[in-house]
């Protein structure tokens, strides 16, 4: 049924046409699929630990023990967050948009603990996997907070929050001993 917009009376609508309008509403590209999204998360965790075990490889093939090159990785990522939340801060400010620029600054001070620590203990994988595990906690506390305040979420906090899922995971595990 559709209305008349002059005496707002439903028109009837021909059955084909309701039949074709209902098809429309249940199309596939009008859904968003949990699965979906469950099989993109495992997909960048997987990227993120094939990128990481890349990363160790060649810090070891450069003459870096084992441990302390575990812990330079998760360095290097945690920097790489890091610059990534500090860039669209300075875009943010420079657009003028100044509460994306509060979340995002809320979100640096969230994983100022990994980014701080992690330098100081080269090589103490189990220090290393706390300040990762604090960082990500923090930051999926405070994301969780700011998506109340304000509804529109900032996907960079759910990237950095797998971002750290996985380096916490790369962390933690065993690595296999070298023959």
């Amino acid at each position: 049924m559709s209305a008349d917009i002059l005496t707002f009376r439903p028109v009837p609508v021909p059955r084909a046409e309701a039949a074709r309008r209902r098809a429309m509403l249940l199309h596939p590209s009008n859904f968003k699929s949990a699965v979906s999204t469950r099989t993109q998360a495992g997909r960048k965790a997987q990227e993120l630990r094939t990128r990481f075990d890349c990363l160790y490889e060649d810090l070891t093939g450069r003459g870096l023990p084992a441990n302390e090159a575990r812990t330079e990785v998760a360095r290097i990522a945690a920097r790489e967050v890091w610059d990534g939340f500090a860039a669209e801060l300075r875009n943010h400010r420079t657009a003028g948009r100044q509460l994306d620029a509060n979340i995002l600054a809320v979100a640096l001070t969230s994983i100022q603990c990994v980014t701080r620590a992690l330098p100081r203990h080269p090589g103490d994988l189990e220090y290393a996997g706390r300040a990762v595990g604090t960082a990500r906690r923090r930051l999926q506390y405070n994301g969780g907070l700011l998506h109340r305040l304000h509804p529109h979420r900032n996907p960079a906090f759910e990237d950095a929050v797998a971002t750290f899922e996985s380096l916490e995971d790369f962390l933690l595990r065993p690595q296999p001993k070298a023959a």
